[in-house]
């Protein structure tokens, strides 16, 4: 009878989840498969001699992605909370392990991948343990947070992370972790104190500029950016066939299939431009719908954070949105040259099985969340 009792109960939780958020996401994860199906086709047919490599191994991931999601869902909120400083801490010892001889594996110059049998990217899963372990501790600190050395904890996190990432090179990772750090802060009621505040940004600034002038491909990508006529054939290459892909879609676009740039015209369609060859075969008005289906999710995400019975549910929620959101809007504006090119994934779009599965984790956790606020 209990075992009845525990899966009728299980039942019920499914009916409280909020389906519009959950009906979004999964419109756009099929939507990214199609997209990614057609995108990555002839990269993936020159390189393995199998056009659909990257569609079979990104539907692998998002099977597992889905699995586990579901299987955190089930989860109670105090569930996310417990394991918060255990998942920020076993993602900061995969990221050291990267180091380590033998499991760090470089890609295309970066070594920033971890093979334990198995080859992800730690930095995904320490974006998603750094808003986990912001979320407790604020929510279990709440009294300290009144006074700024309430926040040198939380400091330590953003640092422990930028270190982290810096030593990989991962510029994007590092902007992301800065981003989800200003939102959870934000989210949670802070005071901006502008003598303490004022001086951090000043130093955070200088430490962007100095980090993004040390190396000679980052000054050459501002470079090309400020000067988009020169070096067509070199640096300005990648975001001009990007743009070429985006304005030959016209209003309804080519047709599933149609895109010419995926011809590797535009390099690593199938990864951070994966927009560019969509808007290319289905036209702005098919760029408009996944568009509008991103601000649904971020609108009912937002939603779900706001009406959070505790701190720790909201800023998780707010988190997890706010992050989403920063890598649309950076993916989207760098497919469209309104800001220099810097390796930032579409969400649901962009091959990669490490970003997938993480982010549907994180999706979980957010329907988990919401079911507890009906």
């Amino acid at each position: 009878m209990a075992k009845i009792a525990e899966k009728l109960k299980a039942l019920k939780d499914w009916k409280l989840v909020d389906f519009p958020f959950l009906f979004t996401l999964l419109v756009l994860l099929a939507i990214g498969l199609i997209a990614l199906s057609s995108a990555s086709s002839y990269y993936a047919l020159t390189e393995t001699g199998d056009s659909m490599y990257y569609l079979k191994r990104q539907l692998g991931f998002a099977a597992f992605g889905l699995a586990v999601m579901a299987f955190v869902m089930t989860w109670e909120k105090k569930n996310y909370k417990r394991f918060s400083y255990l998942a920020f801490i076993i993602a900061g010892i995969f990221m050291v392990l990267v180091e380590v001889p033998g499991l760090g594996v470089t890609v295309k110059g970066a070594k920033r991948w971890l093979n334990l049998g198995v080859t992800f990217q730690p930095s995904e899963v320490l974006k998603l343990g750094l808003i986990m372990a912001l979320a407790r501790y604020i929510s279990e600190n709440q009294k300290k947070m009144k006074s700024f050395k309430g926040y040198l904890a939380p400091l330590g996190m953003l640092v422990g992370t930028i270190i982290f990432t810096y030593l990989q090179s991962h510029m994007s990772a590092m902007i992301v972790m800065c981003v989800i750090f200003g939102i959870v802060m934000l989210c949670s009621g802070f005071k901006i104190n502008w003598k303490i505040v004022g001086p951090l940004i000043v130093v955070g600034i200088i430490g962007v500029g100095a980090f993004f002038l040390a190396e000679d491909y980052r000054r050459e990508r501002i470079f090309s950016y400020l000067n988009p006529d020169v070096d067509i054939t070199g640096s300005n290459w990648q975001p001009t066939q990007s743009l070429y892909a985006i304005g030959s879609g016209g209003l309804f676009g080519k047709g599933l299939g149609q895109s010419r740039q995926k011809y590797l015209w535009l390099p690593e369609a199938q990864n951070d431009f994966v927009f560019s060859v969509y808007a290319e075969e289905f036209g702005f008005v098919g760029s408009l719908v996944v568009i509008i289906l991103f601000i649904i999710l971020i609108y009912r995400g937002v939603s779900i954070g706001l009406n959070s019975k505790d701190m720790y549910g909201m800023l998780v929620t707010l988190g997890i949105i706010g992050m989403f959101a920063f890598q649309i809007i950076i993916n989207i504006a760098v497919v469209t040259k309104t800001m220099p090119t810097t390796g930032m994934p579409l969400p649901f779009f962009s091959s990669g099985g490490t970003s997938l599965v993480i982010n549907l984790i994180a999706m979980g956790i957010v329907l988990g969340i919401s079911k507890e606020n009906k």
